[in-house]
C-alpha cells in the first residue's frame, strides 16, 4: 500500500530530516515517488517511476529535494501500484488548477469503481488510475456546486460533501491529501494518520504520515477514522489541525 507524508507550517520550511526517514521507512513501496510543494503560490511537482530506496541507498534526487525544497505545504507520496502503469505519469502527486488556485493531490487506497468516472473538464493526461479519477471527481464537484466558496468553513463543508458524494457513488478505500498552498486537507476511510507537532528530533512544523509508528521515537498522535462512519476529514493550517469532521 502506498504511503503519504505532509508538512504544514506557518512559514516556508524544508524537510531534510523527516522526508528521508519517510522514504526509508516506506521503501517496501517500489513503484515510484513524488514531492509536491508551492513556490510563489504555484504548484511544483517532482516525481519519478524509480524506486526511492535501492541497494541500501536513497534516491539521489529525492534526497536533494528533501534538502532544498522550501514551502509552507509539502506533500510526498511513495507508490505501490494498484492500478495504472509504473511510470512517471502515474506517480503522485498530481496537480490541477481550479477556483483560482493550483491544487496538489496525492492518494493511497483502492477504489477500482471510480476508474470509470469521466470528467467533462480538463483531465490528468496519461494517468489511468483510481487516484487520478478521484482528484478529477473532487475538482468537478467543487466547481459544479461550490465554485464561489472562499472562506474556510464553507470550503471545508464543500470538500466534505464532495468526498461523501464520491464515497456514495464510487465506494472504495480512500486516503488522500489535498492542498492549495494555504491549507491542507487530509481524508481517510481505511487507514490511520499519525501527526506530530513541534518535533524535537525532526522539523518543528506539523508532520503527518500514514506510516504506523510515525517517523521518530517521540509520541505521535494517532488519528484514526471513526469506525461507524464513512471516514474522517481534517483541515490543517500552519502548525495546527483547525477543523475535523467524521463523514
Amino acid at each position: 500500500m502506498c504511503d503519504l507524508f505532509a508538512l504544514s507550517a506557518k512559514k516556508e520550511y524544508s524537510a531534510p530530516k523527516s522526508m528521508p526517514l519517510f522514504a526509508i521507512r516506506a521503501k517496501k513501496n517500489m513503484d515510484g515517488w513524488g514531492i509536491g510543494f508551492f513556490r510563489k503560490n504555484h504548484a511544483v511537482v517532482e516525481k519519478s517511476a524509480e524506486q526511492v530506496f535501492y541497494s541500501n541507498h536513497l534516491h539521489d534526487s529525492f534526497q536533494r529535494l528533501a534538502r532544498v525544497v522550501k514551502s509552507r505545504n509539502i506533500i510526498c507520496h511513495i507508490r505501490f501500484r494498484t492500478s495504472g502503469l509504473v511510470d512517471e505519469c502515474h506517480a503522485h502527486p498530481f496537480v490541477l488548477r481550479f477556483g483560482g488556485h493550483d491544487w496538489i493531490f496525492a492518494h493511497n487506497g483502492k477504489a477500482p469503481a471510480i476508474e470509470s468516472y469521466r470528467s467533462s473538464g480538463i483531465g490528468i493526461e496519461d494517468a489511468v488510475s483510481d487516484s487520478a479519477r478521484a482528484f478529477e471527481y473532487l475538482r468537478d464537484h467543487l466547481l459544479d456546486h461550490y465554485q464561489n466558496v472562499t472562506e474556510l468553513p464553507a470550503l471545508f463543508k464543500a470538500i466534505s460533501r464532495s468526498t461523501e458524494q464520491m464515497l456514495q457513488e464510487y465506494p472504495g478505500d480512500y486516503n488522500y491529501l489535498l492542498s492549495n498552498g494555504h491549507l491542507t486537507f487530509a481524508f481517510t476511510n481505511h487507514r490511520q494518520f499519525m501527526i506530530m507537532k513541534g518535533s524535537r528530533e525532526l522539523e518543528g512544523a506539523l508532520l503527518l504520515t500514514t506510516l504506523a509508528r510515525g517517523l521518530s521515537k517521540e509520541k505521535w498522535l494517532r488519528v484514526a477514522k471513526a469506525t461507524n462512519r464513512r471516514g474522517l476529514l481534517l483541515a490543517i493550517s500552519g502548525n495546527d489541525v483547525i477543523m475535523h469532521q467524521s463523514l
